[in-house]
This record gives C-alpha cells, structure tokens and sequence, in this order.
C-alpha cells in the first residue's frame, strides 16, 4: 500500500493520512511514537509503498525514516512548453537523481537522438526536425526516484497514447476532418492557451475549428491566436518567463516564424503546449457554431461573434483585455 508524504507536512498530518488508509489505528501513539523519533524533521516527501495494516507503529515509523521514497509525485500543467515541463522535474524535491534537464531538453527537441522513438507511433506524425512538443500529456505522476530523463519521456508519451486510445480521439478527429490525431493535438494546444475558464473551452474550439476547416473571406484561413504568437516569440528568445501577453501587433511580433498564426495560413508546425484531456475532447467535437471571433473583456465575461463587423461591435461595447 502507498502513502503520499508532501512537503512540509507535519506528524499529525501524516497519520491522519496512516488512518484514512487504515494502515493504524491508534493516531495519538503514532504521533508521539513519530515525535520521539524525529520523524517530522528527518523524513522525505515521496511515494512510501510497502506499508501494511500488519506492521505495528513502530515498523511503520522505521520504515518511512530509514527508507527512500520509492516515487516523487510530479505535476505537469496543462498548457505549459517544453522547458517548463523540464523545469517541473529538474525542480521538483526531493531530486530525482538520475534526471537530467539537458538530456531530456536534447531528447524532445530532437527526435531522432531519442532512444526509444520507435516505440511510440505518435511521434511519426512529428515534421521532420520539429520537437516533441504538445505530446507529453499533463497530468501528475509517480515517477521512481531513480527514473531518467529517458524514463520521464517515455512516461508522458505512453499517457498521452493511452488517453488517445481511451477517448478514441484518432477515430473523432478523422470524423471531424482533421487529418491525424496530431492535427486534432495541435488545435488543442492554441484551444488550452486561450481557455481561461472551463465553460467557455467548447465555444472556443468551435472559433477555431470554423477558422481551420471553414475559412471564409474575412479570415482567409488564419487562426489569428495570440498564443501561437507568444509560442513564436518565446522560442525566438528563450527565457525563463514565458505566455507574456503581446506588447505589439501580433503581426509584427516573430514576423517570419511559422508559429505566427496572424501571418501563416493553417496551423503551426507543432502544438504550442501540453493540451489536456478537455482540450483535446473539446478541439476533437467541437459545437457546431457559426463563431469566427471570441474576446475576454475586463468583466470577465467571453464574447463570441460571427463576423468582423459583430466582433468589432462586441468590442467597442466591452472594454478588452487586449
């Protein structure tokens, strides 16, 4: 059985986690037990398996402060970029020993020098010198402690291919004209960027599913997302800060990069993110809608429009963010 030790977490607090799981029964000997020991300054946050209802206070307290965690959870956000995914396992405490920021940076960026690309069928959508990005799937994870930067990768890809499977994503997104799964991925991530709130995400990818598949005169196939701009930007002149708002005429902003969606036609050359499972169910049926334009005004209300001439008026009505 598992236990789940946080950071900063107090003796008391770790046996009430002990009783939830009826791995004791006696909380306040636990806790004096712990205390007499110097559980609280001396134990590691981790995954602890291993435990059982058999074992007395005593081995329980022995085995969490002699012992290694067996797994560190790690939190991968949905929407976040590739370095930012590297950051969470670099960061994360206690270390994972074995990871390296460098070679896993190397590994998604590059293909091809990935030992186990043949193993997953999703990176053949990939173009050809274009990275891993928006394949690694969000979500937390138990990752062993002496787990590699080739591990970790090897992980999310295998997640993000059991969520296709799971949802049948491949077979929705050839429903809904996308031409693979990746296609149906990479809408996804612009979708996951532009959501601030959870109600609007449908409407959204319905914007941007029209914009793709149903272009007309007055979007010429653009998707015009300011997130895709931020992705080109970003990746022009890398930082640690990333997803600032746009300064400028998103036209004007990494005017030669294949990211800019106001200047391309179509979509971008790779996902900008890590789309979760909403996006992707979202992105892969979308409502059938008629929007072709969308806002967030400092009410904090989403306005959707059907044509320029709406969308122009919807903003001179509302105050924008933009």
């Amino acid at each position: 059985m598992g236990l789940e030790i946080k950071q900063g977490e107090s003796t008391a607090d770790i046996a009430d986690h002990l009783q939830n799981k009826g791995l004791i029964r006696n909380v306040l000997g636990f806790r004096i037990w712990a205390r007499v020991k110097g559980l609280d300054t001396k134990l590691q946050a981790g995954l602890y398996k291993g435990l059982s209802p058999k074992m007395s206070i005593n081995d329980i307290t022995e085995q969490l402060l002699n012992g290694q965690p067996d797994a560190i959870p790690v939190l991968i956000r949905e929407g976040h970029r590739l370095e930012q995914i590297a950051d969470a396992f670099d960061l994360v405490t206690p270390k994972l020993v074995n990871f390296k920021k460098s070679e896993f940076l190397d590994y998604v960026r590059n293909i091809d020098h990935f030992p186990d690309k043949a193993n997953h069928p999703i990176l053949q959508y990939v173009p050809p010198g274009d990275s891993m990005e928006g394949l690694l799937f969000p979500s937390t994870y138990e990752v062993p402690v002496g787990s590699t930067a080739r591990d970790v990768i090897n992980q999310l890809l295998k997640q993000m291919e059991d969520m296709i499977q799971q949802n049948h994503l491949d077979t929705i997104a050839q429903q809904h004209q996308y031409q693979n799964v990746y296609q149906l991925i990479n809408l996804a991530s612009i979708v996951e960027r532009e959501t601030s709130k959870a109600t609007n995400r449908e409407n959204i990818a319905s914007v941007y599913w029209n914009r793709l598949f149903k272009p007309n005169s007055e979007t010429v196939g653009l998707l015009n997302s300011d997130p895709a701009v931020q992705y080109a930007r970003d990746s022009q002149k890398p930082s640690q800060k990333y997803w600032d708002p746009l300064n400028d005429d998103p036209k004007n902003i990494a005017p030669n990069s294949p990211w800019n969606t106001y200047v391309n036609k179509g979509l971008p050359p790779t996902p900008i993110c890590s789309p979760g499972l909403a996006s992707l169910i979202a992105t892969a049926k979308p409502p059938s809608t008629d929007y072709l334009y969308f806002f967030a005004s400092k009410d904090g209300n989403t306005y959707f429009a059907k044509t320029n001439a709406q969308f122009e008026l919807l903003k001179s009505q509302h105050a924008t963010n933009t």
